[in-house]
């Protein structure tokens, strides 16, 4: 323990041994007692201690507490939205969904009748023995 690392733990934590950290508080007491430097420290900052504990908390007035409302941004207050959605503005994707679906159902309603050309079975196994292998057969199930 030296005067520098006293000083940052007075200054950290105050003079009441109490509330400095709990290994380092011998050393700190160890060096108050044999240093008259150190003694002064701890006497400055009971002073500033004694200061903070006299002093009283001012309470915002109504028209501080209504000036700092109304200045913080607008939409603050969905907190839980922003952490839902953190990307920004919701309605650029939501009308993108609303346009597909738009389509999606103008083009089946305006095409009822298409037709898939059927190939025969032999295409299909094919096509499914390519995809998930010459092992599988769908005839019993996976």
């Amino acid at each position: 323990m030296n005067l520098a690392r006293l000083a940052e733990i007075l200054d950290a934590y105050g003079a009441d041994a109490r509330r400095w950290p709990a290994s380092e508080r011998v050393a700190a007491e160890a060096l108050i007692a044999e240093s008259t430097e150190a003694v002064a420290l701890r006497e400055a900052a009971a002073a500033l201690d004694s200061l903070m504990d006299a002093s009283v908390a001012p309470v915002p007035s109504p028209e501080l507490m209504a000036r700092v409302l109304a200045a913080r941004e607008p939409g603050a207050n969905a907190g839980w939205f922003a952490i839902l959605w953190p990307f920004g503005p919701v309605w650029q994707p939501v009308s993108a969904m609303a346009a597909a679906v738009v389509l999606g159902i103008a083009i089946g309603a305006a095409a009822p009748n298409i037709v898939i050309p059927d190939y025969g079975d032999s295409a299909i196994a094919e096509v499914e023995s390519l995809a998930l292998g010459p092992t599988l057969n769908l005839d019993y199930g996976l």
